[in-house]
């Protein structure tokens, strides 16, 4: 039977926020609220504290390889917030869009997100009025992006002088720490459920992330290079 991993839980956390978000207001009814969703994300990044803190001198390049990997889920998910906003704002055609990069392909790259992450923060200003009062957004998501974007840059610049490790999964506080994330995402797909009992299609669309707790990191044949 497959266990969760913290790898796993990472991926998770960052497809059920970006769900749950698109159906705050229903589940808002059920004590999901964006509160509980900050508490999430948090308790996340101390699971992944306390599992880099388990791999001990020996785990550099496993432990920066996992966390440029959540460094680039958290950057994701801020632009892709940032872009829902925009589409609300402006129209299909608009130009604005493509200062936002929508439509264009990332391919979950360092160096392409960091740079959108830039040029977006760039571009906010121009339009930050209609992006407020349109787009549903606030300041605090450009800014949120901005520290992340430095948190990947910073990750990804001590990549290359880092070494092998083993998962650190076996640790008991890392067992501890992966059981509250558990918790927080177990306590929004029953929300999920008692709120949409009747409705298959949206249930379905947060019963399809629950697989994504077993997830492994992928493993190259090769000595990993800067994916960058």
């Amino acid at each position: 039977m497959p266990h969760p991993t913290c790898y796993g839980l990472t991926q998770e956390k960052g497809a059920l926020v970006l769900l749950a978000t698109d159906f705050l207001t229903d589940l808002g009814k059920r004590s999901v609220t964006r509160i509980l969703l900050d508490k999430y994300a948090t308790d996340t990044g101390t699971m992944e504290d306390v599992a880099a803190a388990a791999r001990g001198t020996t785990s550099d390049k496993e432990q920066l390889t996992d966390r440029e990997v959540a460094a680039r889920e958290e950057l994701l998910l801020d632009i892709t917030r940032i872009q829902r906003g925009v589409k609300r704002a402006f129209q299909t055609g608009s130009p604005v869009r493509k200062e936002f990069f929508i439509g264009e392909k990332h391919n979950f790259s360092t160096a392409r997100l960091t740079l959108w992450a830039r040029s977006i923060a760039t571009s906010w200003p121009k339009y930050s009025a209609d992006l407020i009062s349109k787009g549903g957004l606030i300041q605090g998501d450009t800014d949120t992006m901005v520290a992340n974007a430095a948190i990947l840059s910073d990750v990804d610049s001590k990549q290359e002088i880092a070494k092998h490790s083993d998962a650190p999964e076996a640790n008991a506080e890392v067992q501890k720490a992966m059981a509250v994330v558990e918790a927080d995402a177990d306590y929004i797909y029953g929300a999920a459920e008692a709120e949409y009992a009747k409705n298959p299609e949206v249930l379905g669309r947060f019963e399809a992330l629950k697989p994504l707790r077993f997830s492994t990191p992928p493993r190259p044949k090769n000595p990993p290079s800067n994916p960058s």
